[in-house]
Parts: C-alpha cells; structure tokens; sequence
C-alpha cells in the first residue's frame, strides 16, 4: 500500500515510525502534505529517502501518487481532506475527531456514500502499548469480571492547559480509553 500523510505534527510521527518500522513490510510512505516545509523536510531525513512534498494547495497532486492518505492535520481540517481523498477514490485513515462540525460530518458521510474506499477513524491512544496491555488482559478474563471502574487522568501543564477550563466537555475524551479496555470487540460502528 502506498501512503501519503497529510498533516506532519506530532501525530503523525507514530505512523511514520510505524511504516518506517515494524510495519514496514505492510506499506511505504510515498508523499506528504503540509503547510511547513521545515516539518516536511524534518520527516524525509527521518524516512531517510527523498519522499515528495506538497502543500495544502497540491493535496490532490499527492493523492495521485498513492493508494490511501493518512491524515493527522490541524482537527478543524479533516472534513475537507477526506472529502476530497474519498472522491479521489483513495482509503483514508483519519485522526479523532473525524470532524469537529455538524457539516463537516455530513460531508464526509456524503463522500463515503459516494466512495468505493475505506474511511477509518484512529483512536491512537487505544493502541499505547500500556493500554493495550490492559485490554488484552481484561478481555482475557485475567483479573475476573469487571463491574467498577476508578479512572483518574493527570494533565500536565502543557497538553492539559487547553483542555482546563473547563475539563466537562473533554471528559468523554478522557476517558475513551477506560471505556474501551472494558468493552468487547467491535468490527464497525455503521
């Protein structure tokens, strides 16, 4: 599979490392798209191969050059990125949120109506190796049968900043991944 990343913050850095590591042998990087030269550059020495770069301007360019986008840009944007991957035809692989509006959402659910690829919304923090651990152990009945749950998250000072105030709204964020390690498995949510 030939991927292009759309969005080279610091999200992005666990699926470059991901097809740049391990699962090498699934895909390879083959373009990227961002706003910062600078982060794009960063990412190619990281790759270690020259890898094409395109602005936000040129994201349908890159889209020529691969088969499924993973998109890791600024929240507010995803709506139009996928949109525009799915009518391209390509899968996309998109960070939570899927969106962060009504019509965003509904665009999306349009242009995955109208496609013929894959949309798959990423829960990164599901797959931190310390949660996954916990899942796995949950779901293999280790501990026995769970029917409390004490969940607690400390922020720190600077990914917790923008979340406080107020925390209430973010709480369902929060505590997804609690949410998750105690829930059977799902295929699909549609």
């Amino acid at each position: 599979m030939r991927y292009g990343i759309a969005g080279l913050g610091h999200r992005a850095q666990m699926y470059v490392g991901a097809l740049t590591g391990d699962w090498s042998d699934t895909g390879e990087i083959v373009a990227f798209c961002d706003t910062n030269q600078t982060r794009m550059d960063y990412y190619n020495e990281l790759v270690g191969r020259p890898v094409p770069c395109f602005g936000p301007d040129d994201f349908a360019a890159m889209l020529e050059l691969c088969d499924a986008v993973i998109i890791t840009t600024v929240d507010a944007t995803h709506a139009a990125y996928v949109c525009a991957a799915l009518d391209a035809g390509k899968h996309v692989i998109v960070e939570k949120p899927l969106t962060t509006d009504a019509a965003g959402c509904a665009a999306i659910a349009a242009a995955a109506e109208r496609s013929t690829a894959s949309l798959i919304v990423t829960f990164n923090y599901r797959y931190s190796p310390r949660n996954s651990a916990v899942r796995r152990l949950l779901m293999d009945g280790a501990i026995g049968e769970v029917t409390s749950v004490h969940f607690e998250w400390a922020l720190d000072t600077i990914h917790g900043r923008r979340l406080l105030p107020p925390l209430a709204p973010r709480q369902g964020h929060l505590g997804r991944p609690c949410c998750w390690c105690t829930s059977p498995p799902t295929t699909s949510t549609w």
